[in-house]
This record gives C-alpha cells, structure tokens and sequence, in this order.
C-alpha cells in the first residue's frame, strides 16, 4: 500500500496541508521538536485506525478554536488499484465523525484498516517496562486492522465494561442488586472470549518467529526465546473461553463489588517476552530490549502484509536518534518495498537518498 497524498485541514497544528506524497517509497521529515513532525504521522494513524495512536482523545485532535478537522489520503494498493479515504470530525452542533471512501460513506467497522500501517514511536522503546495497557494495545492495534470482528468485539466489550462497572457502583451504594450484573457478565465474557483468543493466536504466532528475528539483529545468543500471554484461566477456544470468563465474573463477584470495578478479563491481561526462563525486562540492557522491539515491528509488518494481502505503511516517528547505523540499516533493508515516512530532528546518515522536508509550525515543505 502507498499513500500516494494526504490532505490536512484544521488537523492540530496544521490549518491546511496538501503533501504529495507519489514520488518516493521513502520520506524523511526533519524539524525540531514540537514542530509538528508527530502530528503529521498521528493523522495517518487515525485516517488507519480512527484513534491516535498516541491515545489523544478525538476532540483534542481538532486545531485550537476550530469546530472540525478534515484527513483525506489518496491510496494506491500494491497491485495498483487506487482509492481516496477520508475522516471528518465536528464539533457542532454535537460531536460526530464520518467516515468515506471515494465519497461513499462508510461505518467505522468498515473504515479501520483500510489503510493498514505499523508505527514505532518513541515511548514503544519502553514497551517492555510500561504499563500492561500499553502492551494489551500494542497488541490491539494490529488486531484492529487484520480483523473487523476484533474491532467489533473490541466496541462492544468496553461499553458492556463500562455499564458492568457503573452497576457494581449501584451495587456498592445499596442502589442496585447482584443479579442485576447476570445479563451484563454475560456480554462482557462473551465479547471477551474473542479478544482472548485473538491474542492468544498473534502472540504465539509471533513467538514462533521472533527468535531468529533477534538472531538477525546480532541477539543470536539467546536461547527459548517465548512471547507469552498473560491471563486468567486456560480454555483456548471462543465458546469454552466465554463461559470460563463467565464462570470466573461470578466468582469474584464479591470483590469486584468491594473495589467497584472488574478485576477480572482481557482489560487486565498483559504478554511478557521470556529469555532462557527469565523475563526481558528483568535482565535485557535498553539496547537489547530495543533489538527486541525491531524484531516486533518487522514481525507486524509481515503479519499485516500476509493478512491484508497489502505491505503496511511504516511510520518512524523520532527514533533512528536511539539506533546505531547497524540497526538502521537493517530496518531499511528488512522493510524494503514498503512506504516508509520517518521523522527526525536531523538527517541520519542511513537514510541519504530519501525525499526530505522541512517541517515547522504549521508547514511542510521540500528540501
């Protein structure tokens, strides 16, 4: 896939940009930090996604005293067929986000995806000790493209979720019942048992690789290397999954009321990279751990290309500044026939012959 331009209006920082995009697989954006280098990738993520991948709430992506924003992105798919994806947000006279290709309205389900990318951004180089949420939506993030019903189950188990957790507050306060939570445990270990065995696939999918990814990217020492997925219980298939997570909404019934929240489900889950029984995060220098994270980002971008048919767009953002030349190389050689749009403050040496701009405030232009 290519995005052959992408159009800005009122978008963060940018009140209106048209950027050609069609002549180059490869585009370095340079400009100082907090120029507006990150927006212009984010944009991209949301016309793919139709969220930040950053987590910015949708009314904060608008520019400051504006009522909308407007992305528009003129793909070309690999086997050369093109199409133009559109997103647009209002504010007035209620919150609304539309969703269009070519000028045909589409739903979300329909939209995310469309445009199938892999982002590395610069908090990613600290996945490994982060918070479990921000590994459960590395995680969702390459789900949410591959799948319309993750994406779908996804939707729905958060509201469900959320309506448990107000319930168990009713609960707490004497406002409500126990068995007023039957019907609502019921669509969350539903919904949840999809999730679950979503991941469960991808990690192991990924695990089964990632050993000989570390091996090419100098980690050829390191022996059982696992990806493993943390969660309560143990069914691996939906339905027997759905009802164990049932099972186990009942019996911490209790003291879900007590905390007034669920403590129990895909929303708490977490994966670990193991080495030699240990994990990664107890022992790996941030060197190593950085290795680690390379040899997941070329494992996305083959996972989405199998899935999707399509080379996903690769988005940089800042972080060739904490690789050495050795493994900057390697990304432009394992990523190579992919679209690639890179941001840095300056421009790295491995990347001589690729179409640069200069960003600042609210512009881009070519250099």
């Amino acid at each position: 896939m290519r995005l052959l331009r992408l159009q800005l209006s009122q978008y963060r920082t940018y009140a209106s940009l048209d950027l050609d995009l069609g002549a180059s697989d490869l585009h370095l954006f340079i400009g100082e930090n907090g120029s507006g280098k990150t927006n212009l990738l984010e944009a991209i993520s949301v016309l793919s996604l139709l969220r930040s991948f950053i987590g910015v709430e949708d009314e904060c992506l608008r520019q400051w005293g504006t009522d909308f924003y407007r992305i528009i992105g003129s793909l070309q798919s690999d086997a050369g067929e093109r199409e133009t994806l559109e997103v647009v947000s209002q504010a007035q006279p209620r919150h609304q986000r539309a969703c269009f290709r070519n000028d045909v309205r589409l739903t979300a389900q329909q939209m995310i995806g469309r445009l199938p990318v892999v982002a590395f951004l610069p908090f990613d180089l600290d996945l490994f000790t982060a918070s479990p949420a921000d590994r459960r939506a590395f995680l969702d993030r390459i789900l949410m493209q591959t799948s319309p019903a993750y994406e779908k189950a996804m939707r729905e188990y958060q509201r469900s979720l959320k309506q448990r957790n107000t319930l168990l507050r009713s609960i707490a306060s004497g406002e409500a019942s126990e068995g007023d939570l039957e019907p609502w445990d019921e669509r969350v270990a539903q919904e949840g048992g999809v999730l679950t065995l979503a991941r469960l696939e991808l990690t192991e999918t990924f695990g089964l690789s990632l050993a000989s990814e570390l091996a090419q990217l100098g980690e050829g020492d390191w022996t059982d290397v696992r990806l493993l997925y943390e969660r309560t219980g143990k069914e691996r298939e939906t339905v027997a999954l759905a009802s164990e997570h049932f099972s186990m909404l009942r019996h911490f019934r209790s003291r879900d009321i007590l905390v007034q929240a669920t403590t129990v489900g895909p929303h708490r889950d977490d994966w670990r990279v193991e080495v030699e029984g240990r994990p990664l995060s107890a022992f790996a220098s941030r060197g190593q751990r950085r290795v680690c994270l390379l040899s997941l980002l070329f494992l996305q971008a083959s996972y989405l290309e199998i899935r999707r048919g399509e080379k996903p767009v690769i988005l940089l953002d800042d972080v060739f500044s904490e690789l050495d030349d050795a493994h900057q190389e390697r990304i432009r050689g394992t990523l190579a026939g992919h679209q690639m749009l890179v941001t840095a403050t300056h421009l790295p040496k491995t990347l001589r012959g690729a179409k640069v701009w200069s960003v600042q405030q609210g512009t881009i232009v070519p250099q």
